[in-house]
């Protein structure tokens, strides 16, 4: 699989699958099983989803099954969520500390801010500082920021540029302006829900139909190449090894620069989580 350097110059994933909503350990086994067979080396957790132990128990039986592979071709991430950064009020390192023991993982990857709870985010981002300078976390990052959020990081004394960001990014909600912000400031950014869960809308839009056909692909390989053009990563969920595959097999066509501009014309600020009380007006 193919990789982008961060601005740390870890090496992140070109795709990556997560485990949102997964709640069977025999399909999780099967994924993770048949992402290392095929060079998918990339997953995404977190405490909300319910999955960071199953996900690392699968990560550890398919690693006993391939001496080839080791823990440190992996990319693993998760996230700090907003009952942590509440409940230790930006202190979060016990949280971190009991994700790697109960897990059996020494280190994480890649930690992110799951959302800016407005009263904590700041101080959790510095706490992640400290974590990331003691190597225990690869790198650090944030997910459902706007760039106010970027820039309160800055007012309020970061020191560390965030290392990637994670948001909803899928033809129906492009986010150009932050995207470019990301990328102006050495910010990879990751996208969830980058098929927008394949809603009817999505799944029979003309537009997007018409250019899978035109490059013999899949409405939702076309939609991951479209986001991998543009320098983003990824993370999209199955709970089908089939479809394990299917999704990571989108580097061998590219698509033409107009038809790339074609679909971002399909941008209409849609969201499927709508931003709650943890991203208000500051």
């Amino acid at each position: 699989m193919e990789s982008i350097s961060l601005s740390n110059e870890v090496k992140i994933p070109k795709i990556m699958l997560g485990s949102f909503q997964m709640n069977k350990e025999s399909d999780m086994d099967e994924v993770v099983e048949e992402a290392l067979t095929h060079g998918v080396y990339g997953f995404d957790t977190s405490p909300s989803y319910k999955t960071e132990e199953m996900l690392a128990n699968a990560i550890h039986k398919s690693l006993s099954k391939h001496s080839d592979i080791k823990r440190s071709d992996l990319f693993v991430d998760s996230k700090i969520d907003s009952w942590q950064m509440m409940e230790g009020k930006g202190d979060i390192r016990k949280y971190v500390e009991e994700m790697l023991e109960k897990t059996n993982l020494s280190y994480l990857d890649l930690l992110l801010i799951h959302w800016p709870e407005p009263n904590f985010y700041t101080e959790t981002y510095k706490c992640m500082e400290k974590l990331y300078e003691e190597g225990i976390i690869k790198s650090i990052g944030v997910c459902n920021f706007r760039i106010r959020h970027f820039e309160r990081l800055i007012k309020d004394g970061a020191t560390i540029t965030p290392h990637v960001m994670q948001n909803e990014i899928h033809p129906f909600n492009v986010e150009e302006e932050l995207v470019n912000y990301c990328k102006d400031h050495g910010i990879v950014v990751q996208a969830y829900s980058p098929l927008c869960r394949m809603i009817p809308e999505i799944a029979n839009d003309a537009t997007l139909n018409i250019l899978a056909r035109k490059y013999n692909v899949s409405v939702a390989q076309l939609m991951l190449r479209f986001h991998t053009e543009r320098g983003l990563v990824p993370i999209v969920k199955t709970s089908s090894k089939k479809r394990v595959l299917e999704n990571t097999d989108i580097f061998g066509f590219t698509i033409e620069d107009d038809d790339m501009t074609t679909i971002s014309m399909l941008d209409r600020h849609f969201k499927m989580f709508l931003e709650s009380r943890c991203c208000p007006g500051y």
